[in-house]
């Protein structure tokens, strides 16, 4: 039985694109962004392939080591990530990194499982800004 590849332990498959991604803006979504080099080498990839931007969204930015130098050097366009983890340093060394502030969300989200109301009400008519 020879119809998949064997991978062995931290081997990651080949990587590829489904669909179609020339002249469009392409979003990678990811919970934490520690290593780049996976991020690099797709934004590099949908780039090849003629991805017009590529953005990189994630809740934790660890961005360890050399992940801010490796992300100005790369072809991604944006990195966004919450304030969850501070990365003020990483911030001074990368300008493609950029916080979006979820303290109040997350404070009401605290407050609202304290005295046992709905969670819903945080994501309805959320504001897109």
């Amino acid at each position: 039985m020879d119809f998949f590849p064997v991978l062995t332990a931290k081997e990651k498959p080949p990587m590829s694109i489904v669909g179609d991604v020339g002249g469009r803006i392409a979003i990678i979504v990811d919970d934490i962004v520690d290593d780049v080099s996976t991020l690099t080498a797709a934004a590099e990839l949908l780039k090849q392939r003629g991805a017009y931007k590529v953005f990189v969204m994630a809740t934790h930015g660890i961005l360890s080591l050399d992940a801010p130098q490796m992300i100005e050097d790369s072809e991604i366009d944006e990195v966004i990530v919450t304030n969850t983890v501070p990365h003020d340093v990483q911030k001074m060394q990368c300008h493609k990194i950029k916080t979006v502030d979820i303290s109040v969300l997350l404070c009401e989200a605290i407050r609202r499982i304290h005295y046992n109301e709905s969670m819903s009400f945080l994501f309805r008519d959320a504001p897109a800004d």
